[in-house]
């Protein structure tokens, strides 16, 4: 019952209106699918055909917009300011790479997603026993406590960088800020990404991933974390949405 108030945020499945509903009312949502072609396959079909702006409402969620929704037959749906939401999933990469061709039509929706491209190398017969041991010894058996300390995490600590972080932060703002005017300058399309914004949330959700899972791995109860991210763990951040993002470009350039 703890976490009735995270689960009933979740969505595997849901109509746009059924989205907005759940965001208007319970201020949260995340939508997790092991296929995540088809929902969002609906939403942007639903978007082409009849004009209902729902690639539009997931641009807004990831700018933190205050949205208001008005049908026909309910009361005004107020989403609002800074309504916490994601989405996490998985798909077969040739469902992944028809996603980003209908997302990369210059409405910004592809430039908000973090696609990551696994390398389904086989492993050697030393490399999984290697995997086998560490999971015998490392691992965390009920996760009810990390799921709840993450969801009291997101409604009650602002964080923080630190000094070192920040500066860090700063300088990887520049940079973009260079690529982007280059690209301009030179005629070609600029990089499809929201690094500014992607960073810092990675980094957050990094900081707190490790923070509690650390506690847990030595068995003791997990604590609220840290207001500050360390400059460590924004460096991971940067350097994972970087190569990321460099996926999600080759497969931009094959589409084209």
């Amino acid at each position: 019952m703890e976490n009735l108030h995270l689960t009933s945020s979740i969505i595997s499945k849901s109509t746009s209106s059924g989205l907005v509903k759940l965001l208007a009312t319970q201020k949260k949502g995340i939508i997790l699918s092991p296929e995540l072609c088809d929902i969002l396959n609906k939403l942007m079909k639903s978007d082409e055909d009849n004009a209902t702006s729902d690639i539009q409402l997931l641009c807004k969620l990831f700018s933190g917009e205050q949205c208001s929704y008005h049908y026909l037959t309910e009361e005004c749906r107020e989403i609002p300011q800074n309504t916490p939401f994601s989405i996490l999933g998985s798909t077969q990469l040739q469902n992944a790479a028809k996603l980003i061709a209908k997302m990369d039509h210059s409405h910004g929706l592809v430039d908000r997603m973090l696609i990551a491209t696994a390398l389904a190398y086989r492993p050697t017969l030393s490399e999984m026993e290697n995997a086998m041991e560490q999971l015998s010894t490392e691992v965390v058996e009920d996760f009810a406590e990390y799921f709840q300390n993450v969801s009291e995490t997101a409604e009650h600590i602002q964080f923080t960088l630190t000094k070192d972080a920040k500066f860090m932060y700063r300088e990887t703002i520049d940079q973009f800020a260079v690529e982007v005017n280059t690209a301009i300058q030179q005629g070609k399309v600029p990089p499809k990404s929201k690094i500014p914004e992607l960073v810092p949330r990675l980094a957050t959700a990094l900081h707190v991933f490790n923070h509690t899972m650390n506690e847990l791995l030595s068995g003791v109860p997990a604590t609220a974390s840290p207001t500050e991210i360390s400059k460590t763990t924004l460096e991971s951040a940067i350097e994972f949405v970087r190569y990321l993002e460099s996926q999600k470009d080759i497969l931009c350039q094959v589409n084209q």
